[in-house]
């Protein structure tokens, strides 16, 4: 059982900690803060701060979109943390972190937070006797500012080469100690294949525990990163000539203590019931993947031979399928889906509460499963694999096409999310490739870099300016 807030807040200054980040993610992906002193964690819990429904309305750039629904002064909500879920961050300086989640003044939750809707599609799951159990991917790279402001990889080695972690053995080390001091689980890190990047694999957890590992864990791989004089990029794209940063999540599934994804009869052990819950994620991937991938940028790393899955396909073991299942084996360990389309723009909140909305349809309404596709489904006939959403605006259409999800996400989210989705596609519009990937490539805006011409790091005003709204460039 959890100890009472100010219990906890009492152990936690016992152990010399002084402040608490409470964070939450808005409809761009990136986490926003606010930060109380210990002694105040009680009346954050109960109260909370607070915070704008504006800044839901704030595009990838920070500045606020304009003729979005939620682009007014108007309004007030308290951001209240979640006590059971309080960690340290930075413990050797007094930091601790919690996640929050966003209420109206009168006590009632805000029908637009992004970690209520993920909670409430938990414990819809949970009445159901479905357990879902959830983990992340995280992939960067660690860079420094070239000449021209672009990341340059800042540790050398090759492809998942033990070299590139032996040149970097000093930045694992502190890395792994600073997750380990922050109470964060995980599984594997390891060099990626592209340069100067890494990969940490998260350990699974309840889907509002797989969310707040992420959050967490991103803020502790950024102040690792900085102590070391580098950047973390995080963006789907880097640069045109390198591969893309993922996300990617994996899921297992239980319903009355029996595995839906392994001991059954049809493909790789599957069982009917986690074959129609399959079939179910699949059909609605145009629509996900408009929160799986929620920037302009993030269609640029889903291209066709790249292993970044742009088909609307699932395969066993295959990479270059959008949903990847994989078997149980002789290593004993679970069977579990990948979500192989998704980035680390994604609001993980947002993105789980999703899932398990579509996860818990496909329970309730089973349909049949196409067979699974090996190989790279480029290379089949045409007409034989769909393709994905090839841009924002594809996958917005389908995301407001959805049912399904605007019934589980409700009016005020969903359509807060679409006006989120249209200031993305015209904050890309008319902006070439380069410049695209260029103002994106340090995403997402940490300290104001790329709101501020000629720090480094950041691209040409020129190219702030045409990416921000006319009445924020002036």
């Amino acid at each position: 059982m959890a100890l009472p807030p100010a219990s906890m807040a009492l152990a936690l200054a016992e152990q010399g900690l002084r402040w608490v980040a409470i964070t939450w993610v808005n409809h761009a992906g990136a986490p926003l803060v606010k930060v109380v002193p210990l002694a105040g964690f009680e009346a954050a819990v109960a109260v909370g701060v607070g915070f704008s429904p504006v800044a839901d309305a704030f595009s990838a750039d920070g500045a606020i979109a304009p003729g979005h629904r939620l682009a007014r002064p108007d309004g007030d909500l308290r951001l209240r943390a979640d006590a059971a879920a309080l960690a340290p961050l930075e413990p050797a300086n007094g930091w601790a972190w919690a996640p929050g989640e966003r209420y109206e003044r009168s006590g009632a939750p805000y029908a637009g937070d992004q970690r209520h809707l993920c909670r409430r599609q938990m414990e819809q799951l949970e009445r159901a006797r479905v357990e879902l159990r959830a983990g992340f991917e995280l992939e960067w790279l660690v860079a420094s500012p070239a000449a021209d402001g672009t990341p340059a990889p800042a540790i050398p080695g090759g492809p998942y080469g033990a070299d590139r972690l032996v040149e970097g053995l000093d930045y694992a080390t502190a890395l792994l100690e600073a997750l380990e001091a922050a109470g964060l689980p995980w599984l594997q890190f390891h060099p990626e294949y592209g340069a100067g990047q890494f990969e940490l694999s998260l350990a699974p957890g309840t889907p509002l525990e797989a969310a707040d590992r992420l959050v967490h864990a991103r803020l502790v791989i950024q102040r690792v990163t900085r102590r070391f004089g580098w950047r973390c990029c995080f963006s789907p794209k880097p640069s045109l000539e390198r591969v893309g940063n993922g996300g990617h999540l994996h899921l297992s599934l239980v319903r009355d203590g029996v595995p839906l994804l392994q001991g059954g009869e049809q493909e790789a052990g599957l069982t009917g019931t986690g074959a129609g819950v399959l079939a179910a994620l699949l059909a609605e991937l145009p629509a996900l993947l408009a929160l799986a991938c929620p920037l302009a940028v993030s269609y640029r790393r889903l291209a066709t031979g790249s292993w970044s899955a742009p088909f609307q396909v699932w395969g066993v073991e295959n990479r270059e399928a959008a949903l990847r299942l994989v078997p149980t084996a002789a290593d004993g360990a679970p069977a579990h889906l990948e979500l192989k389309v998704a980035d680390l723009a994604a609001n993980p909140y947002l993105l789980l509460g999703a899932v398990q909305a579509v996860v818990a349809d496909g329970l309730e309404r089973p349909r049949p499963l196409p067979p699974p596709v090996s190989g790279d489904p480029s290379g089949l006939p045409a007409g034989a694999a769909a393709r994905l959403p090839a841009s924002l605006a594809q996958a917005s259409a389908a995301f407001a096409a959805s049912d399904l999800l605007r019934e589980a996400l409700g009016e005020a989210l969903h359509g807060a999310l679409g006006d989120s989705q249209a200031a993305e596609v015209r904050r890309a519009a008319d902006c070439s490739e380069a410049e695209l990937v260029a103002a994106s490539a340090w995403w997402p805006v940490v300290g104001g870099d790329r709101l501020k011409g000629g720090q480094a790091g950041a691209p040409q005003p020129a190219t702030i300016t045409r990416l921000r709204p006319a009445a924020l460039a002036a």
